[in-house]
Order: C-alpha cells, then structure tokens, then sequence
C-alpha cells in the first residue's frame, strides 16, 4: 500500500492500493462511520421538464460515503464499501443515496476517521511493508492431496484433490497408471498456481507419496522444500508451517507470531492458569496493577466494538505499555484466530499471579 498523504492531525489519509494483499489491510482499517473517499463510475440521470429521468450513461466522478457495511472475501480478495454519499459533485443530484466502491489494485482511497487508534497505525504499518512471501503448502498421502495457501495474515485452504486409486493394497499396472495420474493432477494445480503469483512451494505428509511428487515437481524445474508431518489436512499443514524451513522464511510472520501466542496462551490456560487472564473487565484489573506482560487482542474484536469501547482498549493498550508490556492484535483469517475470538477476544500474559 502507498501512503500517497497522511494527515492524522486532521484524521486523513490517502492510500493507493498496490497488490491484491492490500484488500485485507484496508478492510481492517476501514471502520463503520469512517468516510471513504474516491473516484468511482456511477449511473447519471437527469430529470427531465415532465417528471420523468433521461439515462446519461455512466459516468467517473468523485465521491465520497460515510461506510455503513464493508466486505471482504478473503479468498478472491473481492472489497465493497457501502454507503450514504455525503459529497460528490454539485451538478450531480446524488447526494443521500447509497453507492457501493468496489476496490481495485490501482484504485486511490482517501479515509477519514474520527478517531485513529493505535490499532490502525500498526495496520498502517504492516501495509506499507513491501517484503512479503508467500507458499503453498501441499499435505498428501496415497489417498488424498491438499493444497493450502499461506500468506503474511492467513492460511487458506485452497483445494483437495482425491487420488481416486484402486486396490491399495495390490501392486498392478492399473494402479501404478491411476497413482501417476494422480500425482500429476496434483503438479498441474500447483503450476497454475505459480503461473499467476510467485510462491516457495512446501510439500509433508506421512508416508512415501510425498516423495514422488517432490520428483515431479522437481522435474518441471519447480523449486520444492520437503518436510515431514504426521497427517494430511489442516492439523499437517499447521504442522509444516511450524517447522525449520518454513520458519525461516516466515520468520517476520504476522501468521506464526500469532499461531505462538495463541497456542502460548492455551498451554497457559491448561498448565498455568495464574498466569493469564481474560475478558475486557479482568484484564482491565490486571494492567492496573502493572501484571500484564503481553495483552493479545482480536482485530475481529476491535472491528466489532463501538467507539467507546474502542476508547476504553485504547486507553488499556497504552498503560500496558507504559508498564513495558507488549500489545499483540491477533488476526482473524486463520484457525487460530478464530479460536482467539470465540475465547473473547482478549487476554493478557501475566508477569506474577494477581489476587
């Protein structure tokens, strides 16, 4: 995302949309009652001496809404924001009715909000950050493939593709043709895949079946790591994302920071239940008392909140900061983070136990 202006003192900025990623970034950071502004095409009609409207075309314009609903598709990377117009040209006779911006790479967005929190800058921050890798991950077996895409803020699955080979345990022609066709079905996809976006390509599984894809792959001249899970599906994909390889190209991840802490903040639950707290009130008497070591927040928590709940986490970010703790805003477009938001949505790590 290119910052193109950036006034906070005046709650504005204005922001050029550079990469399909930036979707996500934007749909974080716009809330309900901001005022997105920008060029965009519209019906134009003009009322004739009679009554009735004479069709113009369409027409580009530039205009502006107060953002009653906002949507996301995470996987098409589709963005709408919807509103009442509040300005837009004079001769233009549109203002109060409702227009819909659906969002392009290329597209210039001016954002105005009443309050910008802490929240925001961070997101601000990540979407200006331009080094981002990607991978596919493929989970297989002699029976089933899938294919997961990892990206800075989730990981998705994209597709499953079943081996569909007969008699597992017998060793003929037919199987040996079926369990080939399988394994290029298999390369196919992922050569699609690459043909539209660059990513490092990460196959695991339990057994051999990896191996002979790993070949394939290989073959076509496609750059592989191979690593070992115990299963296929998303428990295996979790499983490869943690390990060496991985880990050293996500090692800036926002995705495997979050899948530590929430799985840091589960063992504690579990094994050292003095050590956390959660729930906004809670947590609230734990940073008053200078415990709170690191504070985790949903971001589909804070979308969710008005502005003066968001003021009273604002408020609780800033003393845990000032008390040298960390404030953590966990994302919500992977499983993890989903189970961090149907937990609440908000804990803290305690440096001692509190009464």
């Amino acid at each position: 995302m290119r910052i193109i202006e950036k006034d906070l003192k005046n709650k504005t900025i204005e922001i050029e949309v550079e990469d399909t990623e930036d979707m996500w970034h934007l749909y974080n950071l716009i809330d309900i009652g901001d005022n997105v502004c920008g060029y965009t095409t519209r019906e134009i009609r003009i009322a004739k001496g009679d009554g009735t409207e004479e069709r113009c075309g369409r027409k580009r314009i530039y205009l502006c809404i107060e953002v009653e609903d906002i949507y996301f598709q995470s996987f098409t990377e589709n963005l709408r924001i919807h509103g009442k117009i509040i300005s837009c040209p004079d001769d233009i006779f549109i203002r109060g009715s409702y227009h819909t911006f659906s969002v392009k790479v290329g597209d210039r967005l001016k954002i105005i909000k009443k309050t910008w929190f802490s929240f925001h800058e961070e997101r601000l921050s990540l979407a200006e950050k331009k080094e981002r890798k990607n991978a596919i991950i493929i989970t297989i077996d002699e029976e089933n493939a899938d294919i997961f895409l990892v990206k800075d803020y989730y990981l998705h699955h994209y597709m499953s593709i079943p081996s569909h080979i007969s008699g597992k345990y017998l060793e003929d022609n037919k199987r040996s043709s079926e369990r080939l066709k399988y394994l290029n079905n298999v390369a196919k996809e992922i050569m699609r895949l690459l043909e539209k976006e660059e990513y490092y390509v990460v196959i695991g599984g339990p057994g051999f079946t990896k191996n002979d894809l790993f070949s394939i792959l290989k073959d076509k001249n496609i750059k592989v790591i191979i690593e070992e899970a115990s299963s296929i599906g998303p428990s295996g994909a979790r499983e490869i994302l943690k390990r060496g390889a991985l880990l050293k190209i996500f090692k800036e991840s926002r995705l495997l920071r979050d899948i530590k802490l929430i799985d840091e903040l589960l063992f504690r639950l579990a094994k050292k239940p003095n050590l956390i707290t959660y729930g906004i009130e809670e947590v609230k008497r734990a940073v008053e008392q200078g415990a709170v070591d690191s504070l985790l927040i949903s971001d589909k928590l804070f979308k969710k909140l008005n502005i003066n709940e968001k003021l009273i986490i604002e408020e609780i970010c800033k003393k845990v900061e000032n008390y040298g703790g960390k404030v953590y805003f966990i994302g919500s477009e992977h499983e993890k983070g989903i189970q961090f938001f149907n937990l609440g949505g908000i804990a803290a790590f305690l440096r001692f136990p509190i009464s």
